[in-house]
């Protein structure tokens, strides 16, 4: 009878502990999900202690830690589970999208190529990290993952823009555009697209197809000052100077490149016949000057003060014209407005024969250069 007694109370005091563990777990599974993860966190970790054994307590503990910000305790958890079972797909996600989270590139790479091998048909995980092979800077990983999930499925608007992506820097237009003409079939409206074929068109001068995809998503988004220049730019080039005006001067916000633009709208206002504001924006080029146009900027300020015979102003922008570019033709038009401002020859002689040794090919230039020397060394003879 003894014995009988303590064996009931062995089996009983068993099944309150399994009951215990049962509650313990309902409650988890019930917290976790009405959202109430800081709870889920800590009775899933009642239900470990009790059984260390069951997979599904690490994930939900894991998934907790994770959406309450506890990313520490989310990747302790999730490594847990890899080092018992390293195929754990659900694990080997979350450890990726944490470490990525972390901006984390090598980890990243790790965990997708770990899952790559396990779920080698996944175009998911192709995508993700020939995304993060490119984050790296490793673009000939991303370009063989890229092209290994876009042969998986290629209607991923994402695998689409990174590779198209890649070709673009590679400058592989013909490739890049073949890629986003795809892309524009699976989604018309797709605003980065339209951004890409347009960067394309432009870096292979053909400026009316950079027109045309840009303003095909004007009025669904505002272009940033980048494509502002790039229309303005292109506007020029096919002589709609008046039209290109609207766009440069909303590209001006752009800190990084209101040189080019300043010169830009001075082209433009110089092609519209506007002296007045070309000057103004040459000048406004030359302070912003740190490219190697900046010669440019001086010989078309040189050149809209010699037409208005204004060679007081001319001269010394033709004179940095030649320091900054060296363009031998410089030396010819300083040897002539030299030659009308100043009364001393001997500078337009000097420039003159400068330009006469130059390695310039104008025939006619040289020609009027030898026999404007002759003509001044006489004169200057005659009135001594």
């Amino acid at each position: 009878m003894k014995y009988f007694l303590i064996l009931t109370f062995t089996v009983l005091l068993s099944n309150i502990g399994i009951c215990q563990a049962d509650i313990t777990l309902n409650h988890a599974q019930e917290a976790f999900n009405k959202g109430a993860y800081k709870e889920a966190f800590q009775l899933y970790s009642a239900c470990i202690e009790k059984d260390s054994t069951v997979i599904e307590y690490y994930e939900k503990k894991g998934l907790s830690a994770q959406r309450m910000g506890k990313l520490a305790d989310a990747k302790q958890t999730f490594l847990h589970i890899v080092e018992v079972d390293s195929s754990h797909q659900m694990a080997l996600s979350q450890l990726a999208s944490l470490y990525e989270q972390e901006n984390n590139p090598p980890k990243v790479i790790k965990y997708y190529t770990q899952l790559t091998k396990v779920f080698p048909d996944n175009a998911i995980f192709k995508r993700k990290l020939a995304q993060n092979y490119a984050k790296a800077g490793s673009l000939f990983d991303a370009f063989y993952s890229y092209r290994e999930a876009y042969k998986l499925n290629p209607e991923d608007i994402y695998t689409v823009k990174g590779l198209s992506e890649i070709f673009l820097q590679n400058e592989q237009y013909t490739l890049a555009d073949s890629l986003l003409v795809i892309g524009l079939n699976l989604d018309s409206t797709n605003i980065d697209f339209h951004q890409l074929i347009a960067r394309s068109k432009y870096k292979q001068k053909q400026y009316d197809s950079t027109i045309y995809y840009l303003k095909k998503i004007e009025g669904q988004v505002d272009l940033s000052a980048y494509f502002n220049k790039l229309v303005g730019y292109s506007l020029i080039q096919i002589d709609s100077f008046e039209q290109s005006l609207f766009y440069l001067d909303r590209a001006l916000t752009d800190e990084g490149s209101k040189e080019y633009v300043h010169y830009y709208l001075a082209t433009a206002y110089e092609s519209l016949e506007n002296e007045e504001y070309a000057e103004h924006h040459y000048k406004k080029a030359l302070e912003e000057g740190i490219s190697p146009n900046v010669d440019n900027y001086h010989r078309s300020l040189a050149k809209i003060y010699n037409s208005n015979n204004n060679l007081k102003e001319a001269i010394p922008h033709y004179n940095d014209a030649y320091k900054y570019g060296k363009d031998p033709v410089i030396l010819f038009y300083l040897a002539r407005a030299s030659d009308a401002y100043y009364k001393d020859k001997s500078i337009a002689i000097n420039y003159y024969n400068k330009y006469a040794k130059s390695s310039n090919s104008n025939d006619e230039y040289k020609k009027y250069s030898k026999s404007r020397v002759r003509v001044l060394k006489e004169e200057r003879h005659q009135s001594r």
